[in-house]
């Protein structure tokens, strides 16, 4: 009785190995070096949206990017958790990013000089869909911001029976730590809700880093078109609800951004002076 016992003891126990064996022989390990995420360069048309590029590289064929799949990914800018303001698409060994800048600024972190990125991926791998690959790439690179425009005053220099002109004195910040050009510059005011001017300016203004320009503009206004009460209009007026709106290019010698087009559209009071 207690031979047969003894066997039986025996054969469970052998039986337990070989299942223990066969499972962990179904169940293969990914062996081999980690794949690497390499940061490849940066691009962009304007400082709100900059794409980011990455390469997800590795040596050993069982690694191979085509057998991977994108389980999760998180985006840390500057030590700050910041994927909301980030969009991502993987294409096999290929990564794409492109950081949103109206989203960083929602979120708090606003533009900054620098941004150091730091990109981590979570993979699954076809032959063990249970078996996370990490993987990190790290991102450097200078923030690019567009300048601030604002009005300071509004003058009739002349007002005759045909035209007047208008002296717009505006200011111009650069928030960069480099210069920038405005190599051009057009435009157009409305004062009271009716178009009043437009124009293009040509020359090159430079403007030193964190610094600010005045500049001065000369826009004359013709009334040969127009209702003779306007000239009337404008000639009393003491202050004025102005819309001043137009586009300026801008050159920043910034490797991935070294020129762009941006926009602007003020509004807001200014008192008239009459020279």
């Amino acid at each position: 009785m207690r031979s047969h016992f003894f066997t039986v003891f025996l054969s469970l126990l052998m039986f337990a190995f070989l299942f223990s064996a066969c499972k962990t022989q179904n169940t293969p390990r990914i062996a081999g070096p980690d794949p690497e995420l390499i940061f490849t360069g940066v691009r962009a048309d304007s400082p709100e949206y900059v794409y980011l590029d990455f390469l997800l590289e590795t040596n050993d064929p069982a690694l191979s990017p085509e057998r991977m799949s994108l389980e999760s990914w998180r985006v840390v800018l500057n030590g700050s958790d910041a994927t909301k303001a980030f969009n991502m698409e993987m294409d096999n060994e290929l990564v794409f990013l492109s950081m949103d800048m109206a989203a960083l600024v929602a979120g708090g972190y606003g533009p900054q000089d620098d941004y150091t990125l730091n990109l981590h991926l979570s993979l699954n791998h076809d032959a063990v869909p249970s078996q996370k690959i990490e993987v990190m790439g790290l991102a450097a690179f200078p923030g690019v911001r567009a300048p601030e425009f604002r009005i300071n005053t509004i003058a009739i220099l002349k007002a005759e029976l045909v035209n007047t002109r208008f002296r717009v004195a505006i200011r111009i910040a650069n928030r960069n730590p480099f210069p920038v050009e405005l190599s051009s510059f057009r435009y157009e005011l409305y004062g009271n809700g009716r178009f009043w001017a437009d124009g293009a300016e040509r020359d090159i203004v430079v403007i030193p880093g964190m610094s600010a320009v005045e500049g001065r503009l000369f826009l004359p206004m013709n009334f040969i078109d127009m209702d003779r009460n306007l000239l009337d209009q404008i000639i009393n007026l003491v202050d004025v609800n102005y819309r001043f709106s137009g586009e300026a290019q801008v050159s920043t010698g910034v490797e991935y951004l070294p020129s762009f087009s941006t926009a602007f559209d003020l509004s807001g009071y200014s008192q008239v002076f009459e020279d």
